[in-house]
């Protein structure tokens, strides 16, 4: 495989939205639409159903979940391998420092804490983190403004990890409001669970062209123009994990959006000069002339316009 670094992905690329495998899709509309306040677009099954934010344009989804396949129905979850490659959590990015406090007030009042994980202040951001039915990681946050993030370069960027005082969050939560997910609520990033930093890092940022913004022990964070990340990769379930296997419950696949027809030619000639296949899939309704790409865990990504 060949090293081109001089390659940049278009700076206006964004995570578009992440599909989810899950055991029932009416027990994951429980957790997504009647506690998160995510409207289902669309005519929803039990096999699948699509999400979005409240008053969006209904075209786009940010959230598809579906049913896993039929041969895997009936297995439980410890049956399944717990230490693999695939979704650490993703992230919804909210409007606003009072958005993330009304949600949080909202889930103190009508979830019992039942999914609730954690939280922290990481500089750039502060953040939510829950656990849906089907144990994937969802992490809920809002940024502060650009102009307060430390860079070291231009596109090195300071994050931590500290506390977040959440008794302060709350106090600042709206009374009596009954919330719904915002209509400017995107997909901020995604974190996956990888098998080798360094394989994942020459993908990400020399093949995929994305720009490498901060590390941590055991993680590498990269984005796409100035932002501090679109997708991050960590070791911290170790080396030795298996594949991803978007047949089983958790990640199917998280599409990465590029603004134009133009992006998409460019990004797909890089593909192909780097010599990465690419899987076209006729059958995909929603976003056609899209196409998906594995990474060296067989992790699925959708490459797509809007």
């Amino acid at each position: 495989m060949v090293s081109n670094r001089s390659f940049e992905i278009s700076p206006s690329t964004s995570v578009a939205n992440v599909r989810l495998n899950v055991y029932s899709v009416e027990r994951s509309l429980h957790f997504y639409r009647d506690l998160l306040g995510f409207q289902v677009i669309g005519k929803s099954s039990e096999d699948n159903a699509l999400l979005a934010p409240i008053d969006s344009n209904k075209k786009n989804h940010l959230l598809q979940l579906s049913r896993v396949d039929t041969s895997l129905r009936g297995i439980e979850r410890e049956q399944l391998p717990i230490r693999q490659a695939g979704l650490y959590h993703f992230a919804i990015l909210l409007p606003s420092r009072r958005h993330l406090a009304n949600i949080f007030r909202h889930l103190t009042e009508n979830s019992n804490q039942l999914y609730f994980e954690g939280a922290a202040d990481h500089s750039v951001s502060e953040s939510l983190y829950f656990k849906d039915p089907d144990s994937n990681g969802v992490e809920i946050y809002r940024d502060r403004v650009q102009s307060k993030w430390k860079r070291s370069s231009q596109f090195q960027v300071e994050m931590k990890t500290d506390h977040l005082n959440l008794e302060q969050l709350l106090r600042e939560g709206e009374d009596q409001i009954k919330w719904r997910m915002p209509s400017d609520t995107v997909i901020g990033h995604v974190h996956l669970h990888v098998s080798d930093l360094i394989k994942s890092r020459n993908f990400y940022s020399e093949i995929l062209g994305l720009h490498s913004t901060c590390s941590y022990p055991g993680a590498n964070f990269f984005a796409a123009g100035s932002y501090h990340h679109h997708i991050a990769t960590n070791t911290w379930l170790g080396n030795d994990i298996s594949k991803a296997d978007s047949r089983q419950p958790g990640l199917d696949h998280f599409s990465l959006n590029l603004k134009s027809k133009e992006n998409l030619e460019e990004l797909l000639s890089q593909l192909q000069r780097m010599e990465i296949e690419e899987i076209r899939d006729d059958s995909n309704k929603i976003n056609k002339g899209s196409f998906f790409i594995l990474d060296p865990d067989k992790i699925k990504i959708q490459i797509c316009y809007q």
